[in-house]
């Protein structure tokens, strides 16, 4: 029997406690942890009908705040360890899910097809899903690049999604990652990513399920709202470029079904506001870090002072200037943060503005080959 983690914040009340009912009513689901950052108003309704949604469903709804678990910033990595430590300490349960709370497409299907994949024998099961083109663009121009580059002989750059926060572990896996010093550390948004170079780094058998209705969520408005990810997901690869990681593992992928229309018209962030991003806000300190750069990379950005060039940091240019900014920044120097999350979005708008434009699918080939690209 397993036990469904939620972990919450600041969330759409009316679409968490939706949720938390259909985590509540399937048949495999014991419990139902919701780990909350504090006390608001989404803490507050499930609260509130936690009692309520036991009596109909005969399952157990808990409610916690997140502990301090973690030496980074603290976050949603406090979140899920939180979570692991209570199915580790507190209960009998055998598996483990998490779910991000503010899907708005979450169905029992989530739940029972990460099941069916479990009861085949596999300890992993992660989801995932069609996302818009111009979607996941920490996925594709942070993670998976830093995984090829560093591990292309491993699983970790054929994982689909690799900071998705949906995934089922059983309680040997968990119990290893609550042990782990290095997932512990990880308090902020790239726990994520830690969690999935843990497991491959351990050897897990990996089944990534397709969810086709994609997984609608609040997007975005100007990138500035996924700065601190962008900036802590490269940050845990950096920090763990060391980490060795075995050639090959037990990885399975579920071939896709189709694609919503509605996730191939989406559109998941504003070019508008994004813009001005590579413009304002310069200093001294980051035009000096461009020294360290190839030429080509280095003019473009300081350009971008005057009049943002939208169309240069094309792939092999970021394939060449991500290895410096793995030799050389340090995530917690404001200079390097800023200059690492406009050279992110500057790459984004690049893709945005030569690739994206020519249609879903002949974006998601570009983004694959990129991948490719990056291995060889």
């Amino acid at each position: 029997m397993s036990l469904v983690v939620f972990p919450f914040k600041q969330e759409d009340p009316r679409v968490a406690l939706a949720n938390v009912r259909t985590a509540a009513a399937q048949e495999r689901v014991r419990e139902v942890l919701c780990v909350g950052s504090d006390r608001d108003t989404a803490y507050a309704a499930i609260e509130e009908a936690a009692p309520e949604i036991e009596r109909k469903t005969g399952t157990p709804v808990r409610l916690i705040l997140q502990r301090r678990i973690g030496t980074l910033r603290p976050g949603k990595g406090d979140a899920m360890n939180t979570g692991l430590a209570w199915f580790v300490e507190h209960t009998r349960h055998e598996r483990i899910h998490f779910y991000d709370a503010d899907i708005t497409s979450f169905g029992g299907d989530w739940i029972s097809k990460a099941e069916a994949a479990a009861d085949r024998g596999f300890p992993v099961v992660r989801h995932y899903y069609p996302r818009a083109a111009t979607d996941a663009m920490i996925t594709w121009f942070i993670t998976r690049v830093g995984f090829a580059l560093l591990w292309p002989d491993s699983v970790l750059p054929h994982i689909e999604q690799p900071l998705g926060g949906e995934l089922l572990l059983t309680r040997e896996v968990a119990a290893q990652l609550v042990a782990d010093t290095g997932v512990k550390t990880q308090s902020d948004w790239g726990i994520d990513t830690r969690l999935t170079m843990a497991i491959v780094a351990d050897g897990h058998a990996l089944c990534e399920i397709y969810m086709p209705q994609g997984k609608l969520h609040k997007l975005y408005g100007s990138l500035t709202d996924i700065k601190d990810m962008t900036v802590e997901c490269f940050g845990v690869i950096q920090a763990h470029r060391a980490l060795e990681i075995p050639a090959g593992s037990g990885h399975v992928v579920e071939p896709p079904t189709g694609v919503d229309e509605e996730v191939r018209r989406k559109v998941a962030y504003s070019i508008e506001d994004t813009v001005g991003l590579l413009r304002e806000g310069w200093t001294d300190a980051q035009l000096s870090l461009l020294d360290l750069f190839p030429p080509e990379f280095r003019q473009g950005m300081a350009a971008g002072r005057d009049y943002p060039r939208l169309g240069f940091l094309d792939a092999p240019l970021w394939g060449d200037v991500y290895p410096v900014f793995l030799q050389h920044a340090d995530p917690t120097d404001d200079a390097w943060r800023e200059l690492l999350f406009r050279a992110w979005v500057s790459r984004v708008l690049t893709y945005t503005v030569t690739e994206a434009i020519r249609g879903y699918d002949a974006a998601m080939d570009y983004l694959r080959s990129t991948i490719a690209g990056y291995m060889s």
